[in-house]
């Protein structure tokens, strides 16, 4: 079947080929990798950052500097330099943006010590920024929207704007997609990257992307579901987090069996020593009704002499 930019071509597409979907990191690495002008339309329109729609983006290094051993072959998802001057660092989550914010900071902050190069003055550092764009795929994230930037708590000031982090949890811009009619282009450019089918995909970047691009992306993205690797790799992964669910599931499980026979266990020795308690009682309360004293009593019965004249005081009114 020839490749057609076509609703219907996509639609038969879709019942022969699954999608893999583009917040699968290796699927996000390889479409944006090889199409730097898409990159850099969507980076403008999600972040948005301050260049001309003719910049130049080129693709850095992702691999962090390291420190030791432990860091070895460490690298970030995609890393580019628009114009020499505005570095991007997107990093595709898809756990709780909580479990992985200082592993991002860091990698912030090692990227931030690589940005000056040899014999540049200060003014030329200055004029550097750094973004590093998280794009959080985990669907029950509570960090919606945000930008993180150095921000003095007592002061109340932002100290600096040049490097920030920026949050963007894609499930709440899918749901402001189609559930709250925002079609503005940051929020169409997001929910492309939860797109479930071909079709869908095709029906939103057909909205920002001119038709030249339009069928780049699309290209790539039926290539990426052809892909032996990337499908194993993708159906490995998709593995790996069942057997991580299963293994939480059970453990949750075992948990609370464990607990509710730790609680009968317990109950039991409460309703036991409560027993034993009573019958102590009783056998102190026929011990006063034949006379006995206080103190022969409490050798007897373990009761300490003021809880046994307590309870004569009680038989008494009784």
């Amino acid at each position: 079947m020839t490749f057609k930019l076509e609703e219907e071509y996509f639609g038969q597409l879709d019942e022969k080929l699954t999608l893999v979907p583009l917040t699968y990191d290796k699927a996000f690495k390889r479409l944006f990798r090889t199409n730097l002008d898409i990159l850099k339309d969507f980076l403008k329109d999600v972040i948005p950052l301050d260049i001309d729609k003719d910049c130049n983006i080129r693709l850095m290094d992702g691999e962090l500097p390291k420190e030791n051993m432990k860091e070895k072959g460490k690298i970030i998802d995609i890393y580019v330099v628009l114009d020499g001057k505005i570095y991007v660092d997107i990093e595709m989550n898809r756990s709780k943006f909580e479990s992985v914010l200082e592993r991002n900071i860091k990698y912030k902050d090692k990227l931030s010590s690589m940005l000056p190069e040899s014999n540049e003055d200060f003014k030329a550092i200055t004029s550097k920024k750094l973004y590093q764009l998280n794009l959080n795929a985990y669907p029950f994230e509570k960090v919606l929207d945000d930008i993180i930037v150095l921000y003095g708590l007592k002061t109340h000031k932002i100290y600096s704007s040049d490097e920030c982090m920026v949050v963007k949890s894609l499930e709440r811009y899918r749901d402001l997609y189609y559930n709250k009619g925002n079609k503005e282009k940051d929020v169409i450019w997001l929910t492309i990257l939860t797109s479930r089918t071909f079709t869908e995909l095709y029906e939103l970047s057909n909205q920002i992307l001119s038709k030249d691009k339009v069928k780049k992306l699309m290209e790539a993205a039926v290539s990426m579901s052809k892909d032996g690797f990337i499908l194993h790799e993708w159906q490995k992964d998709k593995f790996d987090a069942l057997v991580k669910y299963n293994e939480i599931e059970d453990a949750k499980r075992e948990g609370k069996s464990l607990g509710i026979e730790e609680g009968k266990a317990l109950g039991k020795a409460e309703g036991k020593a409560e027993g034993i308690k009573e019958n102590t009682i009783k056998i102190a309360r026929n011990m006063l009704n034949m006379k006995m004293s206080i103190k022969d009593i409490s050798k007897a019965t373990g009761l300490t002499e003021e809880n046994i004249q307590r309870l004569n005081e009680k038989n008494i009114k009784d």
